[in-house]
């Protein structure tokens, strides 16, 4: 579950331990432009698992990484907000309105 308070006050909820998988998990935020070099280099280094990057309807572009340890990482880039898209009507119908 995602919740959200303000613009950039996120919380993410997530089930417990996924089998197999160990506890740890970080999250770091990243630049959007260079989101994919990143899932490229992770792509080659070996026993990685790559999934994404992958947009979110929380206006993010996230790639998520698996370690050969089990450690999952998630690097998240703000997506640029265009007023009258989808996204922002989805953000201002919770009260985060973009600027003009």
């Amino acid at each position: 579950m995602h919740l959200r308070r303000w613009a950039f006050q996120d919380v993410l909820l997530v089930p417990g331990p996924v089998a197999g998988l160990s506890d740890l998990q970080v999250s770091f935020a990243c630049v959007l432009s260079q989101l994919d070099e990143v899932a490229d280099a992770c792509r080659a280094f070996p026993g990685s698992d790559v999934q994404g990057p992958t947009d979110t309807p929380w206006n993010t572009r996230d790639l998520a990484v698996t370690t050969p340890e089990g450690t999952r990482v998630v690097f998240t880039a703000a997506k640029p907000l265009v007023v009258g898209s989808a996204e922002a009507a989805g953000l201002a119908d919770v009260g985060i309105v973009a600027p003009r």
